[in-house]
């Protein structure tokens, strides 16, 4: 298989955007950290990632620079994946924008909850006064509701 050098001159950002934009790369980077360098393995434990999809983002992670490839020692055929320190401080920056989402859904419920604790828990000052519920056929209301335009007072003056 003929593989494309790996591209140097795109920085941290574009590369780390680029791989949250498609689904199983940081997945993918998490098991290659725990030492799992073998895509059938990866795939065998991530069933819904199909080999077409691994090939793809390993195809892409190495043009990154992200990984390097080891070829295991004959007879087999199996390539295997690790991170290079490029990778690790990638997956490192993935793993820290994965804590900040974990940090914000945990603030937003407990300011939810506190919001509802608080809307419980504090009395309501108008309590007592409810709104006046119209009456079907009472003339008055409607009459409010639905002024004449002759009812109608004019609050600007005429230059």
């Amino acid at each position: 298989m003929n593989y494309q050098p790996p591209i140097r001159h795109l920085g941290a950002a574009a590369i780390t955007e680029n791989l949250l934009k498609r689904k199983w790369s940081a997945t993918i980077l998490r098991y290659l950290d725990k030492g799992i360098s073998d895509p059938a393995e990866i795939t065998k434990r991530e069933v819904n990632i199909s080999t077409k999809v691994m090939s793809e983002r390993l195809r892409t992670m190495l043009r990154y620079g992200l990984l390097a490839r080891f070829p295991r020692p004959s007879p087999s055929t199996v390539i295997e994946y690790r991170l290079t320190p490029l990778g690790r401080k990638l997956l490192e920056m993935i793993n820290a924008i994965n804590d900040l989402d974990q940090q914000l859904i945990k603030s937003r419920r407990s300011m939810e909850e506190s919001i509802i604790v608080g809307s419980v828990s504090t009395p309501n000052p108008r309590a007592g006064t409810e709104a006046p519920t119209l009456k079907k056929n009472d003339k008055n209301n409607r009459a409010n509701l639905n002024p004449n335009p002759s009812q109608l007072t004019s609050t600007h003056s005429s230059p």
